[in-house]
């Protein structure tokens, strides 16, 4: 079976949390509609502000399930193709790819390189589709913001979708899960603070050192994943 990735199952911990949060611009710029909606729904619902920000959390915390379920689907079919194939012996490949993989998220970051640019534009559109839902659903129950969450968390997304291929190189149901945890938690100040604060966060995500400073930790992470293999194999 394939072992978690080079330099630890925390290195990519690590990497899918700055991931996440060095892919709320991005969010912001896809889900800020979605966010936004959500979130007037939320303070049309929501007895003050305390009940307000539980349905804003709510939909975050949906969001974030569907990308674990997600995540963990990946990283289970990914083991088992391993186990069914006997993949052992290309173990250092796969690491490759994964460090690969992060390091095309840090371009992504770094310059806009836009791997899943066609699905990131389908999700745009189905979206557009389901807002009126959104809007019209009225639920007082934050059981239905939690399910509204969760549907939006299936949204076609390409940062996503590249969390997911990196989710199953990662060896197992768990680590793919624990992969996508990190991802969701990772863009929950952004996404959270879209739904509550709208443009004013969207400004403060958009700030250009601490933007610059996560895809180059995440373009080291790739590196170091990328190069342990390489080490092992040399050794």
């Amino acid at each position: 079976m394939i072992q978690p990735m080079a330099a630890g199952a925390s290195i990519g911990l690590a990497a899918a949390f700055i991931a996440g949060l060095a892919g709320s611009v991005h969010c912001l710029a896809m889900c800020g509609g979605v966010s936004g909606a959500l979130g007037m729904r939320a303070r049309r619902v929501g007895a003050g502000p305390a009940r307000t920000f539980m349905h804003n959390a709510s939909y975050q915390i949906g969001r974030v399930g569907s990308y674990t379920l997600a995540g963990a689907l990946c990283g289970g079919f990914g083991a088992m193709l391993a186990t069914l194939a006997d993949l052992s012996s290309l173990t250092r490949i796969v690491r490759m790819l994964a460090g690969l993989l992060l390091i095309g998220i840090a371009l992504r970051v770094l310059v806009g390189w836009r791997l899943f640019g066609a699905l990131e534009s389908l999700g745009a559109r189905v979206w557009m589709r389901l807002s009126p839902l959104a809007r019209s659903a009225n639920p007082q129950h934050l059981g239905g913001s939690l399910l509204l969450g969760a549907l939006w968390g299936w949204l076609p997304c390409g940062m996503v979708y590249s969390m997911l291929i990196f989710a199953s190189l990662s060896g197992s149901a768990l680590q793919g899960a624990a992969t996508l945890l990190m991802f969701g938690v990772g863009t929950w100040p952004a996404m959270l603070g879209g739904s509550l604060l709208s443009a004013q966060i969207g400004r403060f995500s958009a700030a250009r050192g601490l933007h610059t400073v996560a895809g180059a930790l995440l373009l080291a992470f790739g590196v170091l994943t990328l190069l342990a293999p390489l080490r092992q194999a040399h050794h």
